[in-house]
C-alpha cells in the first residue's frame, strides 16, 4: 500500500517519494514537494532556486525539468509522460517552439544586445511552460488560473476578452524593447539627453500599458471600500437620528396619548425636523434668510398655539429689515387665525420674486367683519397695515363670516 505523501514538510524527517506539492504549491509545486521529501523548510527550498536561477538561469532550467519529470501529489503519472502520445498536444508545443524561435529572432534583428547566457534558460523555460500548459491536469491548470487571476496584469485580463490582454501585452512588450534598444544605442554618451528622453518615456510607456489596468482595478477596489464605508458611515447617521429624534418624539407621544393637541404637535414638530433632514441635510440655508424665519414661524405657532401650519415657500433671500418686517406682519395674522378663527388648518403662502416679496396667511375659520372690530384692537391696524405699508407695501385683508380669512401682503425687495 503506498505511503501517502504528507501537504507540510516535516522539519528533520524525509519523505519518500518526491512528488510535487498541491496545498503548499506557489507555481508547480517543485519546491514545496522538494521540501517534504529532504524534510527542510519550504522557504529554503525557494531561497535556494532563486539563487540558481542568478547562475546562468540554472535555477529556472532545473524548477522547469522538475516540473515536467515529477508527478504531482494525487496524480498517477508526471506531464511529460502525458504528453507522449497525444500528437494534438505536442503539435501545440511544436507551434509553441517556433513563435519563441520567432520572436528571438526578431529580437536580434532588432539590435538589442543579446540576454548572453540567459537566453537557452529563458528559451527552454518558455518551451517547458508550453508543455505544462497543454499536458497539466485539469486541477492544476484550475491553480495555474487562480494564480494568474492574482499577478499584477495578467489577472485584470483573466475576465476580459482575451484578445485585448494579448494585443496589450503585445504593445507592451514592443514599447519596452524599443526603449532599451534607444537607451542601448547611446553607449557611453549620457551626454545625449534627447535620445536618452525619449528612450526612457517609451521604456516608462510599455511598463504603463502592461500594469495599467491592473492599477486601475486597484483604483476601483479603492474606491469601492472607499464607497462601502461612506454607507456605513451614513446608516450609523440614520440609527443616531431615529434613536435620538424620532424614537424619543415617539416616547413622548405615548405619554401624552390623552392630549390629543400635543400628540399632534409632537408629530408635527417630528415630521418638519424629519423632513428637514432627509430633504435638506445640510441644513435649512442661512439663519437669517426669509425661509428660515418662516419655518421658525411655523414651528411657533404649532407649538404655541396646537394649530396645524401649512407652509409653502417658492424662493429664498437673505433676511434684512424689510424681509423682517413683512415676517413679522405675517406672524401676527397667523397668531389671530390660531387665536380666533377657531380652523385647525392655517395656510401660509411665501413667494421670493425679482422684485417683490409676497406672503398670503389664510385659514378656513369662521371669519370676521373688519369693519365691526372694536377701536382698542389696533393688532391689525399697526402690527400687520402700519410695518407693511410704511416701507411701501400694500397689505389687502379678506374675511367671510363662516368662510374664513386671508391675508394678503406685499413687499419691494428693495426700498
Amino acid at each position: 500500500m503506498p505511503i501517502e505523501t504528507p501537504q507540510r514538510a516535516i522539519i528533520g524527517t524525509p519523505v519518500r517519494p518526491y512528488r510535487r506539492g498541491v496545498d503548499n504549491a506557489v507555481l508547480g509545486g517543485v519546491c514545496g514537494g522538494l521540501a517534504i521529501r529532504l524534510g527542510v523548510k519550504e522557504r529554503v527550498v525557494r531561497i535556494i532556486f532563486c539563487l540558481l536561477a542568478l547562475v546562468s538561469g540554472v535555477g529556472l532550467l532545473l524548477y522547469m525539468v522538475l516540473w515536467l519529470a515529477i508527478s504531482r501529489v494525487g496524480e498517477s503519472e508526471p506531464i511529460a509522460q502525458r504528453l507522449i502520445g497525444r500528437h494534438r498536444k505536442l503539435n501545440s508545443v511544436v507551434i509553441g517552439i517556433i513563435a519563441i524561435v520567432a520572436i528571438f529572432f526578431f529580437l536580434d534583428r532588432l539590435g538589442l544586445p543579446a540576454l548572453g547566457v540567459y537566453s537557452w534558460p529563458i528559451f527552454l523555460t518558455l518551451l517547458g511552460a508550453i508543455c505544462v500548459w497543454r499536458g497539466a491536469s485539469s486541477e492544476e491548470l484550475a491553480h495555474l488560473n487562480d494564480l494568474a487571476k492574482s499577478a499584477p496584469f495578467i489577472g485584470v485580463a483573466a475576465s476580459k476578452k482575451r484578445w485585448s490582454f494579448w494585443l496589450r501585452l503585445a504593445l507592451g512588450v514592443i514599447f519596452i524593447v524599443f526603449g532599451l534598444r534607444i537607451l542601448d544605442h547611446l553607449g557611453g554618451a549620457w551626454g545625449l539627453a534627447t535620445p536618452a528622453f525619449i528612450g526612457t518615456l517609451v521604456l516608462i510607456g510599455g511598463v504603463m500599458i502592461l500594469l495599467a489596468p491592473w492599477w486601475l482595478a486597484t483604483l476601483n477596489d479603492l474606491s469601492g471600500e472607499r464607497r462601502a464605508r461612506v454607507r456605513v458611515e451614513e446608516r450609523a447617521n440614520v440609527a443616531t437620528h431615529l434613536h435620538d429624534s424620532v424614537l424619543q418624539t415617539l416616547t413622548l407621544i405615548e405619554r401624552a396619548a390623552g392630549d390629543e393637541a400635543a400628540v399632534i404637535r409632537l408629530a408635527r414638530t417630528q415630521e418638519r425636523e424629519l423632513r428637514q433632514w432627509l430633504f435638506s441635510p445640510e441644513g435649512t440655508g442661512d439663519a437669517s434668510s426669509f425661509l428660515s424665519d418662516l419655518r421658525a414661524l411655523e414651528d411657533e405657532i404649532e407649538n404655541d398655539y396646537g394649530v396645524r401650519v401649512e407652509l409653502v415657500v417658492v424662493g429664498d433671500c437673505v433676511s434684512d429689515e424689510r424681509v423682517t418686517a413683512l415676517v413679522a406682519a405675517g406672524r401676527e395674522a397667523a397668531i389671530n387665525a390660531a387665536r380666533w378663527s377657531g380652523a385647525e388648518l392655517i395656510s401660509i403662502y411665501a413667494e421670493v420674486e425679482e422684485t417683490t416679496l409676497s406672503l398670503f396667511v389664510r385659514d378656513r375659520g369662521s371669519g370676521f367683519d373688519p369693519d365691526t372690530v372694536p377701536n382698542d384692537r389696533q393688532g391689525i391696524a399697526l402690527s400687520i397695515r402700519q410695518r407693511v405699508t410704511q416701507r411701501g407695501g400694500t397689505v389687502t385683508l379678506k374675511s367671510t363670516l363662516g368662510e374664513g380669512t386671508e391675508v394678503q401682503l406685499f413687499l419691494a425687495r428693495t426700498a
